[in-house]
């Protein structure tokens, strides 16, 4: 997945997750809980949701790696990469 397909499934994600936050105006190198009312349970959710659609297992040591749209960008477009290409090793 290329970075602006991960940062429109994340806002996705936002907007369904909080819906009375303005995700247009996030700023993607701030802190998501910086921004809007962002809980532990959201934050969850979100890493959840990720993991789900993404097909991809996140451990929780790099959990505070999401906690800004620039952090999920730069953690999960190489992640996603590695995980492709061992898809395609095995096939």
């Amino acid at each position: 997945m290329h970075p602006e397909e991960i940062r429109q499934m994340i806002l996705d994600l936002l907007r369904e997750i909080c819906p009375d936050a303005e995700i247009g105006e996030i700023e993607a190198g701030v802190s998501f809980r910086d921004q809007f009312e962002f809980d532990s349970i959201d934050f969850l959710n979100l890493v959840l949701a990720t993991e789900k659609i993404l097909s991809l297992r996140i451990p929780e040591i790099d959990y505070p790696r999401l906690s800004s749209l620039d952090g999920c960008i730069g953690y999960l477009v190489p992640k996603v990469a590695e995980a492709r290409e061992a898809e395609r090793r095995m096939a």
